[in-house]
């Protein structure tokens, strides 16, 4: 019984791909899925890195494994080809992630220079960043990207 599920199965497979099934929505929620499955993985990695109380020291490391995983996450959304519906959107989400890691970066620069101000400046910048990405990944469906994840209080 199974085996003759399985075989209509493939067959209407096989004839949906055939008379032109699928189509832009299906390779949308496709796309979608994928996107969504990589910000699931990153993003509780994200939110499990505490930012550290007071000491600018410590940034230099925080600040280093949330650009790490940043990075991480936006070099694989980057192998992803959206559809074309969504390409000017979800390339402007993807720069607003990239300019996220450059923002960490800073505050991990900052923190190994003792750098207050450039910290603080750096974590406003994310803050911005983040303001402005998570309501378009949540518009372009994205539900795992929003909130992107990253703890940016002190």
């Amino acid at each position: 019984m199974r085996a003759t599920l399985a075989a209509l199965a493939a067959c209407f497979a096989l004839a949906s791909a055939a008379c032109g099934g699928g189509g832009d929505d299906d390779r949308t929620a496709e796309f979608v899925a994928q996107v969504n499955a990589i910000c699931a993985d990153y993003r509780p990695k994200l939110a499990l890195i505490p930012p550290p109380a007071e000491d600018p020291d410590e940034w230099v490391a925080i600040g280093a494994d949330m650009a790490d995983l940043l990075e991480a996450s936006v070099n694989e959304l980057r192998l992803l080809e959206p559809p074309g519906s969504l390409d000017d959107e979800y390339g402007d989400w993807l720069a607003l992630r990239s300019d996220m890691t450059t923002a960490m970066r800073d505050v991990q620069t900052a923190g190994g220079s003792h750098d207050a101000a450039g910290i603080a400046a750096g974590l406003q910048r994310m803050e911005t960043l983040m303001a402005e990405a998570d309501p378009l990944a949540e518009e372009l469906g994205f539900a795992e990207c929003s909130p992107t994840g990253v703890t940016t209080a002190r």
